[in-house]
């Protein structure tokens, strides 16, 4: 029994482990799809050569 509450508590710590780095992944996505959206389209621009 106690070999299966301590492999509960270890999916447990992984299963929130994971949300984290989900969260932290789409948050880092919003910010980046914003950038795309709102942002200035400075690398699109025709570069001048002299």
């Amino acid at each position: 029994m106690a070999l299966a509450v301590f492999a509960i508590r270890v999916l447990e710590t992984m299963f929130f482990i994971g949300l984290a780095g989900s969260s932290v992944v789409v948050a880092i996505s919003f910010v980046e799809d914003a950038f795309e959206l709102f942002g200035s389209d400075e690398e699109d621009a025709p570069q001048q050569v002299s």
